[in-house]
């Protein structure tokens, strides 16, 4: 009987040493996701205070896409991060599992940021944007109302994040990676 129980004991640990590495591995994907959550919402304060949402909506376009700049930041430090704790190694389909996991927690608490700014800081916001695109003759009314919608914002931030995080750690990791598997 006893033959059996260091084989079995194996694979116990085994099969607990891989989910105890698949839980770190969501972890720092959930913590770089909530770092990139919260300078979202700093972000669309910042834009609301420098009046980018309001008095200088015009200017909006120019400097909303600056936001790129710490959402690639954050995800390389995440980059960083992750291989930090294996060690030093890296592979490539870790970085875009790290890429994965961030981009999908970012898509989950986008909604959850959005709600909070389009209800509590400016809800004015969807109102404002339709009124300017339509004046500017950017848009018709029609596809103005379903652009500029909670719905359609949700939507595109849950979509486009996780898209967004596997793009960015596809081209960092080929940087950062130490192997490819």
């Amino acid at each position: 009987m006893f033959r059996g129980a260091p084989c079995n004991l194996l694979r116990i640990r085994r099969i607990f040493t891989h989910y105890l590495h698949a839980l770190l591995i969501m972890l720092t994907a959930i913590r770089f996701g909530i770092i990139f959550a919260l300078m979202q919402f700093a972000w669309l304060i910042g834009e609301y205070l420098v009046g980018l949402q309001t008095t200088y909506i015009d200017q909006h376009v120019h400097y909303t896409n600056l936001i790129l700049l710490p959402s690639v930041a954050i995800m390389v430090w995440g980059l960083f991060a992750r291989r930090a704790e294996l060690g030093g190694e890296l592979s490539y389909l870790q970085a875009l599992g790290q890429g994965l996991g961030t981009g999908v927690t970012v898509g989950l608490l986008s909604i959850g940021v959005q709600y909070l700014f389009f209800t509590y800081i400016n809800p004015q916001f969807f109102a404002d944007f339709r009124d300017y695109a339509v004046d500017q003759g950017a848009m018709s009314a029609p596809a103005a109302e379903a652009y500029f919608s909670r719905t359609s914002y949700a939507v595109q931030a849950a979509l486009f994040a996780p898209v967004g995080g596997i793009l960015t750690n596809a081209v960092a990791g080929v940087f950062l990676k130490t192997r490819w598997r």
